[in-house]
């Protein structure tokens, strides 16, 4: 099943779609089925929420920081390699997460895991992209979007049901079964690597540690925003290191043969409208994902459970388009597709921001279903349009730039909507519904501001792509 290709070199065979999918389920899923179990892991180890939160942290932080680092490793030593041992490492790792015996056990073995999952994810839609022809490049790209969004959908619920019978460590157990199928399928479905290391690969170390460093810091410090405001030392101390270690970093790079991240990517003007789009698009649509639940239930008196249903409007939305989209930019291109759905995801923002305390709840919805529709538009043709502009050599460092650009939009969104509308409640009056609704008033037209920007900025690139 390794060989099996077409004269072109790409594969003939399913089955690597298929286990990229299951890593792309693995990456939403694992946050969901481990997130909702955080209470009575914080419970067992006697910690409190600031603490347990870490389990999550850690491998948000881990994950950001080694995927371009490991793209680029891939693109020189092998995918295949580098794929498959990520399975083996997550599936090693999350077992031991299970057998945590202490919470500093379980942070080291989830920062462990998430090493096996930046491996993963940081060469998922690389093997897709050089293993089926380009005319196919969107249509499986918004297959691993759709797969994506199902994870997110499957997560919290199975997660909550199997804690409540089994305890949270049975939720490692169930990702464990998840990731060996992965391994086993990777390792008998994905092709050999076409070609053996670069001989005069040397790896850039001082790139590397200067790009973690910036993640890093940059991760934590607009994390931190909401929970210390921007005059803590915490958070502004982690920005001027940010900011510093990213300067160098490019500085750095500049001066390598064989840089961590080819900047010389940056030069073409596809590549950089996409990243940039994608950049703003994650920021904007997730920017009500902290706000929701509490307008479902201090706004409107929803229960936890029912709030949390109606949460699914958006990853459903998005999971029933993406496919659709993925497939239609094969034959119309991505810059119609994309640009449209940032213009739908500021018409969906503007539609939050004028909702009223009377205004029906199955509204709030479509508007939020409107959101996860953009995105599904947005996502698949704009991977897409970033893996075809790049050479098959830099497809891995291409992924995880993709992967990396992706984090970090859903952070700076949640972070700076949770900041903008905390400072917005210290200055209106009335009750909680009334200041909470006009505060997310301005953070959802900001947020519609900049998605218009990323539509225009993803109108400007390369029209064939």
């Amino acid at each position: 099943m390794n060989n099996m290709g077409d004269s072109n070199g790409y594969s003939k065979s399913k089955w690597i779609l298929y286990t990229v999918m299951i890593g792309a389920f693995m990456s939403m899923f694992d946050s969901g089925v481990v997130n909702v179990g955080l209470p009575v892991i914080s419970k067992e180890f006697k910690v409190d929420i600031n603490t347990v939160q870490w389990i999550a942290t850690i491998y948000l932080l881990t994950m950001s920081a080694l995927l371009p680092i490991l793209g680029t490793i891939a693109d020189n030593y092998g995918r295949r390699k580098i794929y498959n041992m990520g399975y083996f490492i997550i599936s090693i790792f999350t077992l031991l997460c299970g057998l945590s015996v202490n919470l500093t056990m379980l942070l080291v073995m989830r920062t462990l895991q998430a090493v096996g999952g930046a491996m993963v994810m940081a060469n998922g839609m690389a093997i897709v992209t050089e293993n089926y022809p380009p005319n196919e490049r969107g249509k499986n790209i918004g297959l691993l979007a759709t797969t994506m969004a199902i994870g997110s959908i499957a997560g919290p619920p199975l997660g909550g049901y199997v804690t409540g019978i089994w305890g949270w460590r049975s939720v490692f157990y169930l990702t464990f079964i998840v990731s060996i199928l992965g391994f086993i399928a990777s390792y008998y479905s994905v092709p050999l690597d076409r070609k053996r290391a670069k001989k005069d690969f040397k790896f850039d170390l001082t790139g590397s540690i200067f790009l973690v460093l910036s993640i890093v810091t940059f991760i934590l410090g607009f994390s931190d925003i909401n929970k210390y405001g921007i005059n803590n030392p915490i958070v502004y101390g982690s920005l001027i290191i940010f900011a510093v270690s990213f300067v160098i970093f490019i500085i750095a790079e500049t001066k390598k043969e064989h840089p961590v991240v080819n900047l010389s990517l940056f030069k073409n003007i596809t590549f950089t409208s996409s990243v940039i789009a994608s950049l703003l698009s994650f920021m904007t649509m997730y920017s009500p994902n902290v706000l929701m639940p509490f307008y479902y239930q201090k706004v409107v008196g929803l229960s936890v459970g029912t709030s949390g249903l109606y949460m699914m409007a958006f990853p459903v939305a998005m999971a029933i388009i993406s496919p659709f989209s993925g497939a239609l930019s094969d034959r119309i291109g991505a810059v119609a597709l994309t640009s449209s759905g940032l213009v739908i995801n500021g018409i969906g923002l503007i539609l939050l921001a004028n909702v009223k305390i009377n205004t029906p709840i199955y509204l709030v919805l479509v508007y939020v279903g409107l959101m996860g529709l953009s995105l599904g538009m947005f996502q698949s043709p704009n991977n897409s349009c970033i893996m075809g502009s790049v050479p098959k050599d830099k497809l891995g460092a291409a992924n995880g730039i993709t992967q990396l650009v992706k984090n970090l939009g859903m952070v700076m969104g949640m972070a700076f909507s949770v900041a903008l509308f905390t400072a917005f409640m210290k200055h209106y009056t009335g009750n909680y519904s009334t200041k909470f609704l006009q505060s997310a008033h301005i953070v959802y037209y900001i947020a519609a501001v900049l998605s218009f920007i990323g539509a225009a900025i993803s109108a400007i690139r390369n029209k064939t792509n």
